[in-house]
């Protein structure tokens, strides 16, 4: 294929597939090695289509490497700003949420970049045309507003409703995970171990914990272990997130490795990032106690014979 037709093909294909797509089935904590084309970007979250016109959200941090491979060792480091929309990229990281991907690696060729900077020059006059229409638009709401004054209370009870809708989903999802829970496992213990600021290592305390735990669990016939990291709201979100993983991770690694607990009696670890806080973020004490590792024995009914 010559280079004048790829142009035009992902350009076509930057272009349609803005208004179509599936959710890109991934799980928290997931593995994932993918690729495809960058339809937006917006700060460190990068909005990709792959080949079966999947959308999947490419969270990038601090930590993630972006390159362009040269050879068989040599790689050329490349900054954020070069993932731009219309570059056909290669991931691998691990799922954090429904749709969103924690990037590890980001790599893409440099033909792709070039492609890629030329399909923003040639939607360039396509931009001014929709920046015209935006203004129209926007010079209509603010008619429309002027007659809609009298509404403002409606809108008002809307919104309260609304939220008073988001709060009753929230505590029926609660009430279900918990049923969920109690269902399918026995929760014989929970035990807390808190790391200091932006760290993952495990304390003295933590680790002396974390060997009566696996003691007690030990002595059960049929058991499985469940971990979730969590952090306080300091910080970038993405950057927590990854922090809350390896929190986790750490506390996997220390039961398998001084706690005799194989692998497969682990589930996959919990990245919990900023949700589900203990205590207030608004104080250092509040804080301290979001900083933990939730690490629960569980009893499967089924296995057990309940």
């Amino acid at each position: 294929m010559s280079r004048t037709c790829r142009f035009i093909g992902m350009f076509l294909y930057l272009v349609c597939g803005l208004a179509s797509g599936l959710g890109f089935a991934v799980t928290t904590g997931e593995k994932i090695k993918t690729e495809g084309l960058i339809v937006s970007r917006q700060h460190d979250s990068v909005k990709m289509k792959t080949a079966d016109q999947s959308e999947v959200v490419i969270v990038v941090t601090d930590y993630t490497k972006i390159f362009i491979p040269q050879g068989l060792f040599r790689k050329k480091t490349m900054p954020t700003s070069s993932l731009v929309p219309g570059l056909w990229i290669k991931v691998q990281g691990v799922g954090n949420s429904p749709g969103h991907v924690l990037a590890l690696q980001v790599s893409f060729s440099g033909n792709d970049l070039r492609t890629a900077n030329a399909i923003q020059g040639g939607l360039t006059p396509v931009n001014a045309k929709l920046e015209v229409h935006e203004q129209q638009i926007q010079a209509n709401v603010s008619n429309i507003q002027a007659n809609q004054q009298h509404i403002t209370a409606n809108q008002q009870q809307i919104q309260d409703n609304r939220q008073n809708i988001r709060t009753n989903t929230y505590q029926v999802q609660k009430l279900n995970q918990r049923f969920v829970d109690l269902t399918e496992y026995e929760i014989r213990s929970t035990t807390f171990v808190y790391f200091p600021i932006g760290s993952s290592d495990l304390s003295t305390r933590a680790r002396d914990e974390l060997l009566q735990l696996a003691s007690n669990a030990r002595r059960l016939k049929t058991y499985v272990i469940q971990v979730k990291g969590y952090t306080d709201s300091a910080g970038r979100a993405a950057t927590n997130q990854e922090l809350s993983l390896r929190r986790a991770q750490s506390v996997i690694a220390f039961l398998e490795q001084n706690g005799d607990i194989p692998l497969t009696h682990v589930l996959t670890p919990g990245a919990m990032g900023e949700t589900a806080p203990a205590a207030s973020n608004e104080s250092s004490q509040g804080r301290a106690e979001n900083r933990r590792a939730e690490i629960k024995i569980l009893i499967n009914r089924g296995l057990s014979g309940e």
